[in-house]
């Protein structure tokens, strides 16, 4: 890609982060705040009242004992009124608490705050009374406080940590999650397992993620840590668009040379954690097309089949329209993942995956299809009717199996993720950084084949693209 066009991208991620707004969470106090010094107070707000232990005494005994100590200090209050009791935390060691405010009906002056004024006003006896709740009481439940590390974390930036409902949208790849049971829609153009991204592959894919063992700690889960056993089942299908005809964002980006499938394919991908571990585990991948192509497979080979013309011998030397297509691909390969960043932080986390990758491409001619026969073109005009299968290219050298990844993902306060992989002889660089922290970021890949003298047909020497992601987490 030119750096023209490159410019124009860019251009339009930053447009799109400008143009977009943030709304902050308004401030709550942590635990440890509301612990603090907490019983030297004299005064009490009842904003903080609401996250301490509090209940309502309803024995009518103690009212009328509680009643009589305002009315001997000219403060106006009935037995009928609400009497609300504020206490501290119990103490780890021996579950003991003291009084800190007495609150009756809506009125300022018949307040009680400190536990030493409680205790010197209404006296030892009564204090006590109070604090034994050995009488009819009703127990008010405390607010919750925020955590005191609020950071989020991301197993993925396409993937959710906690929350019920998530949705994340890049010209690379959409997601949806509904509820907490785990299960996504997920929507992909390209194949990035073997290092065609975008469109560069000619399809694109849908699937369903499920776990089927979940993870059920909420506390790792919300630190990031992946579901035990995941299953993806979905489908493949041939892109129609991003051809050189087609001038869809041709100016921008460099169109495709590769087809998807004739026909869709089934997909499916299965990843396991050794549950005694959790940082080893393996994963298996697969694209299968629905039909062979082993006759001419009649399409409407317009301009959504990319071509090329090339010299072939059948069985003289001529210049034939050859169309390229995506068939069946499978990997499988072990990995290791941690977190490191001590104390569980869960700060900076690794993935290295080792393993093999299988991938064919099936080369065509396009042909004119007359009474059931094909035909060659003798136009360069003529788009042609029908693909005829001519050979199956696969892989042949210890290269062409080759697969190896390494991922790191920050999930500090600026999160943000970088990855390299190998396979199908090429090099994929990929990352992503945040421009609104947690939910608007820029990702960007490249790719460039490797180990060998000269691209596929089918390839670029390098393609790159960058795209802003939206991200939105709903509770």
């Amino acid at each position: 890609m030119s750096n023209r066009n490159l410019f124009g991208v860019v251009a339009a991620g930053v447009l799109l982060a400008l143009g977009t707004t943030a709304t902050d969470m308004s401030a709550q106090p942590t635990e440890g705040e509301l612990k603090e010094n907490i019983r030297d107070l004299t005064t009490l707000d009842p904003e903080i009242e609401r996250y301490l232990p509090r209940w309502r005494v309803l024995e009518s005994d103690l009212k009328i004992k509680i009643a009589q100590y305002f009315s001997y200090q000219g403060v106006p209050v009935r037995e009928s009124d609400s009497m609300i009791v504020t206490a501290t935390f119990p103490d780890p060691s021996t579950n003991a608490q003291e009084l800190l405010s007495l609150r009756v009906g809506e009125s300022q002056a018949a307040v009680i705050s400190g536990t030493d004024k409680l205790r010197n006003e209404l006296g030892v006896r009564i204090y006590d009374e109070i604090l034994r709740r050995d009488y009819q009481h009703i127990v008010i439940e405390p607010a919750v406080p925020v955590t005191e590390n609020p950071r989020d974390r991301m197993p993925n930036v396409f993937y959710p940590a906690t929350a019920r409902q998530f949705v994340a949208i890049s010209a690379f790849r959409q997601s949806v999650q509904l509820g907490r049971s785990g299960a996504r829609l997920e929507h992909m153009l390209g194949n990035d397992e073997i290092g065609y991204h975008f469109w560069t592959s000619g399809q694109g894919r849908a699937w369903a993620h499920y776990p089927i063992i979940p993870l059920t700690d909420p506390g790792l889960r919300s630190r990031g840590v992946p579901d035990i056993l995941t299953i993806d089942l979905g489908i493949a299908y041939r892109m129609k668009f991003g051809s050189a005809e087609d001038n869809f964002l041709g100016e921008l980006i460099s169109p495709r040379k590769l087809n998807g499938s004739i026909g869709p394919k089934a997909y499916t991908r299965i990843e396991y954690r050794l549950p005694q571990i959790n940082d080893l585990g393996f994963a298996i991948n697969a694209e299968v097309p629905f039909n062979k192509m082993t006759s001419p497979q009649e399409v409407r080979a317009d301009a959504s089949v990319v071509r090329t013309f090339e010299e072939v011998f059948v069985p003289r030397r001529e210049t034939l329209p050859t169309a390229y297509f995506l068939r069946t691909v499978a990997q499988g390969n072990l990995f290791w993942e941690n977190w490191l960043g001590g104390d569980d932080s869960y700060e900076h986390f690794f993935r290295v995956s080792l393993g093999v990758s299988y991938q064919e491409y099936a080369r065509a001619t396009i042909v004119n299809m007359v009474d059931g026969e094909p035909i060659q073109i003798d136009s360069i005009n003529d788009l042609g009717d029908a693909v005829m299968y001519r050979d199956l290219i696969h892989p042949t050298e210890f290269e062409d199996w080759l697969y190896a990844k390494v991922d790191y993902l920050n999930q500090s306060g600026f999160p943000f993720g970088i990855s390299a992989q190998l396979a199908n002889r090429n090099l994929m660089l990929s990352g992503f950084i945040p421009v609104i922290k947690n939910w608007l970021f820029l990702e960007a890949k490249y790719s460039t084949p490797l180990l060998r003298d000269e691209p596929a047909p089918w390839e670029y020497r390098s393609f790159f693209m960058i795209s802003p992601i939206l991200r939105f987490e709903l509770d």
